[in-house]
């Protein structure tokens, strides 16, 4: 009997080995979840073995493979095999591409492999950890809090090496954190040098913003030679403003509008609309602004909303017009402005002092016209309580920001005037 109790041991104990064999031998195969919490399991055998058997490059190639160019995946649970394989694997790239992943999921994960992809020397991956820790993350676990000491240590190794995103996140470190605009344009300028477009648009804003006119066209066309959108629609700004050609203003606009600037888009059709430095073409407009809201632009839609509801360059369709009022007035100020006065006047929606006022009050915090029509409506009690002081207010705000008619007001019903 004891015999047998020690015999029905041995096999017990020769049981729990291979159960451990076998699961040691799995997670070496990568058929499971990684001892740091990236990897993620492929879903078939033909997944598995490339995982196990391909080099990391190869294995991120994949993965970018199976992005279009918005970066959606056409197979996201292959996509994710590939790139968490390469990211094990020591490839800074994919693991760049999973600290992103799991960015406003689990936080800490994120930061775990955006450290690792910057300490092999990813500049992209140090911008992205400089990004997090110089607003924090609310969403996900745990929430990251904003810590700039950690965001200038992510970066500026990397930046002194010469990389350029380090060095264009650095540059943005000094100047949205630390109002340095010495700091931050010597290291913009730093990224220029290497190409960065975008650090030669920004290094061209600071240049603008000292007045320094002529380096600051010259950074805009450095970066417009490469057709960079954002540059060349401030080319345009810049014929538009500075050095006042609005035939170069429209080329450059329309050079922006074909490489996908939407506010470029809204430049053109307005210059259409206006006839400045065309001829006029109410058509060519409603063309522009269209593709401007289908490429997401808000003003966009509100400027097609205009041409619906005043029948210009399109039939006139007052629901057309207030369904993409609507849409814009999420966030547009002009066109929540719009959509007050149609609640006011009642023209394509019903009366209706209440939303008027909503819409009223949301646009005077950017719009001038608005704050100088709610001024008038407090003043006068119209659909609201009178309030004088409120009006007061209104008119000053609206007044300071160059509204003559809010100017004014202030001076008839208040004996005030706003110094020029």
């Amino acid at each position: 009997m004891q015999f047998m109790f020690i015999a029905f041991g041995v096999i017990m104990f020769i049981a729990v080995i291979i159960t451990i064999m076998k699961v040691v031998k799995g997670t070496g195969n990568h058929t499971g979840t990684s001892s740091s919490g990236g990897y993620r399991a492929p879903t078939d055998e033909e997944t598995a073995r490339l995982c196990r058997t391909l080099e990391a490059d190869k294995l991120y190639d994949i993965a970018k493979g199976l992005e279009d160019e918005d970066g959606h995946k056409e197979d996201y649970s292959k996509w994710l095999s590939y790139m968490s394989a390469a990211a094990e694997k020591g490839y800074a790239p994919a693991q760049r591409e999973i600290g992103l992943y799991h960015k406003y999921d689990d936080n800490m994960l994120a930061i775990n492999f955006l450290e690792r992809a910057a300490q092999a020397g990813d500049g992209k991956a140090a911008y992205e950890l400089a990004y997090i820790y110089r607003h924090g993350i609310s969403g996900g676990t745990p929430a990251i809090d904003k810590d700039l000491d950690k965001a200038f240590k992510c970066v500026t190794p990397l930046a002194e090496k010469g990389d350029p995103d380090a060095q264009k996140a650095l540059a943005d470190l000094y100047y949205y954190e630390k109002d340095d605009e010495k700091c931050a344009l010597k290291w913009y300028l730093k990224a220029a040098e290497q190409g960065d477009l975008e650090a030669m648009h920004e290094a061209g804003d600071l240049y603008g913003f000292n007045d320094e006119m002529e380096k600051s066209k010259e950074m805009y066309l450095k970066a417009a030679e490469h057709g960079y959108a954002e540059a060349e629609c401030s080319l345009g700004n810049y014929f538009t403003d500075v050095e006042p050609d609005l035939k170069q203003a429209m080329e450059w606009y329309k050079k922006a509008s074909d490489h996908g600037d939407t506010f470029a888009s809204c430049r053109v059709g307005e210059m259409y609309l206006n006839g400045e430095g065309v001829l006029k073409d109410a058509y060519a407009a409603v063309d522009y602004f269209q593709k401007a809201a289908s490429e997401g632009s808000l003003y966009g839609k509100y400027l097609l909303g205009k041409c619906y509801f005043e029948g210009t360059g399109v039939t006139q369709d007052y629901k057309k017009a207030i369904e993409l009022y609507k849409d814009a007035a999420r966030y547009d100020s002009d066109a929540q402005y719009a959509l007050a006065m149609c609640y006011l006047t009642g023209e394509g929606v019903k009366k209706s002092s209440d939303k008027a006022v909503s819409y009223l009050t949301k646009a005077s915090r950017e719009n001038v016209e608005a704050a100088y029509k709610l001024g008038e409506i407090y003043y006068n009690g119209e659909g609201v309580k009178k309030d004088e002081e409120k009006a007061r207010e209104l008119w000053r705000r609206a007044a300071r920001r160059g509204n003559k008619d809010a100017a004014e007001s202030l001076k008839i019903y208040f004996g005030e005037r706003i110094d020029d």
